[in-house]
């Protein structure tokens, strides 16, 4: 490791993201101070930061750059990486990556102006499109369609290194730009959609891996300290040299068929690998010319594919899942099981990977406050009595909210919209970041149903703020429908099977919603 003897302020944009916080980390280690800039809109909350948030010489600021952005100190380096690499994230919003990669480019190179700062430009070997040549080197001038959906991120990283070297021409400001090739390691995030995180995290879950096109498709990838090698060499190197310099391992190139096989070995998976329709755009092969890295900055990849994907396991195998932990709101459950109660405890016999963790009402006595059956974590409030349901919506609710703390659920499930319901709805209003799903009892809604009758404008509440809503027939459907002709509503599988089919798709739908990214790349 090189320390640099003048300490300095360094900016990082993207700096809580997989590869800005591990800047953050490295640059706080050699003694500068870091100033972290990020929108949170990727990572959703500071996770990957949160153990450098006590040290004096940091400072995180929750900030969007396509908005200008001065702070009071003076900023000596400037690292921009703030917009996501991954397509199903970035063409969620294309307006937005665009953006990001033109107005934040813009931004951040006007305040490089400022305090006279050296910026680099975490620019993308997506630049050279589905190259016609293959090692790729800097001189290629591309094959990119400038209006396919990858657009917004590649002529958004392409425009960003014409702002680069047009403010350095014109204005004199001293910029860096690398172009990195696929990254992987340890803080990726799990769903943000590329092949490595997908692989893994299906791999683990004894998913199967699914591979866009015939599995030809190759790319290079190398893992993340490699990378930060790299960009402190090229932050450390002499003014004169801007590049562009491709970061990347020219060794570690491989197909996605051969990916998805050794990530299935390296996690002694039994998942299978299926085939889908190939992404637009989708380049067909990407491997780095590293020369003038070697050259310039006297930098070669060090870790081995094998290596860093064993560290990566690692990583993905320590993590916190929300997503296999539901919460669940039912007035009654074990052992007490009616209709709709006994479809979930069904689904949580065929999910023993997943948790679900049931706020319930203790309905009668002699039922303990918490019991652990199988996998289901059962947390009853209440006195033993038939009147316990009515205590579901207010102890109910602070029982919940405690677990939420602890576990960050992702959504809210309610058997029956009634108690459960209103117990999801206010948790929901609470906590501002879950979703929430209703499952209806074949009795609601009922012709000649009095409760719904009486209960009609606390029915049009939660339907109007749900996500999803599960019926037992069409029948039901429509009637659901008269409350809210917007409402999300799915008719209830016969089967368990089929069931469990319903509510992966829909968790997986509410997922993609709640982290602003596509189901798959379009």
């Amino acid at each position: 490791m090189r320390l640099n003897n003048n300490k300095k302020t360094i900016l990082i944009t993207g700096g809580a993201g997989f590869i800005g916080s591990h800047l953050c980390e490295k640059y706080l280690g050699l003694g500068h101070r870091v100033i972290c800039v990020d929108n949170l809109r990727t990572t959703k909350t500071t996770k990957n930061i949160d153990h450098l948030l006590s040290n004096p010489q940091f400072r995180f600021v929750q900030h969007d750059i396509i908005k200008p952005f001065f702070p009071k100190e003076h900023v000596d380096w400037i690292l921009n990486f703030g917009c996501s690499g991954a397509p199903a994230i970035y063409q969620y919003d294309p307006v937005h990556t665009l953006r990001t990669n033109v107005d934040g480019m813009r931004n951040m190179l006007t305040l490089a102006y400022r305090d006279g700062a050296v910026i680099l430009q975490a620019s993308t070997s997506e630049v050279y499109g589905d190259p016609l040549e293959n090692p790729q080197k800097e001189g290629y001038r591309g094959n990119v369609s400038p209006t396919g959906p990858r657009a917004c991120y590649d002529e958004g990283k392409r425009a960003a290194e014409t702002l680069c070297m047009d403010f350095h021409r014109q204005y004199g400001v001293k910029v860096k730009i690398i172009r990195i090739f696929n990254t992987y390691g340890p803080r990726m995030d799990l769903h943000d959609g590329r092949a490595i995180a997908n692989f893994v995290g299906n791999a683990l879950d004894g998913k199967d891996l699914v591979i866009y096109g015939d599995g030809s498709s190759s790319r290079s990838f190398q893992y993340i300290d490699d990378l930060v090698e790299g960009i402190d060499r090229m932050m450390s190197s002499s003014e004169e040299f801007v590049g562009p310099v491709n970061i990347g391992n020219d060794e570690a190139e491989m197909n996605m068929k051969e990916l998805a096989e050794r990530i299935i070995r390296a996690t002694g998976s039994a998942s299978k690998i299926v085939f889908e329709k190939q992404a637009t755009d989708d380049p067909r092969e990407r491997r780095p010319d590293i020369s003038l890295a070697k050259e310039k900055l006297g930098w070669v990849p060090k870790v081995g594919f094998e290596d860093g994907l064993t560290k990566t396991i690692q990583f993905f195998k320590t993590l916190e899942r929300p997503d296999r932990k539901i919460l669940v709101f039912a007035t009654t459950y074990y052992p007490d099981l009616g209709p709709a109660e006994r479809a979930l405890y069904e689904l949580s016999e065929m999910l023993p990977r997943t948790e679900f963790h049931i706020v319930t009402s203790r309905f009668r006595s002699g039922l303990p406050a918490y019991e652990r059956h199988k996998t289901d974590h059962i947390y009853r409030i209440g006195f033993g009595s038939t009147l316990d349901k009515y205590l579901l919506p207010f102890l109910g609710v602070i029982k919940a909210y405690q677990l939420h703390r602890r576990h960050k659920y992702h959504f809210a499930w309610s058997i029956m919209a009634s108690y459960g319901g209103l117990s999801a709805l206010f948790l929901k209003f609470i906590t501002r970041d879950l979703s929430f799903l209703v499952t209806l009892d074949p009795a609601e809604l009922g012709e000649g149903n009095t409760r719904t009758k009486k209960y009609l404008p606390i029915y049009r509440w939660i339907f109007r703020n749900s996500d999803s809503v599960y019926v037992t027939d069409d029948i039901q459907g429509e009637q659901a429908r008269s409350f809210d002709p917007e409402l999300s509503v799915s008719v209830r599988g016969r089967s368990a099977p089929d069931f469990l089919r319903q509510i992966h798709d829909t968790y997986a739908d509410l997922i993609n919603k709640k982290k602003q990214k596509l189901g798959r790349p379009r």
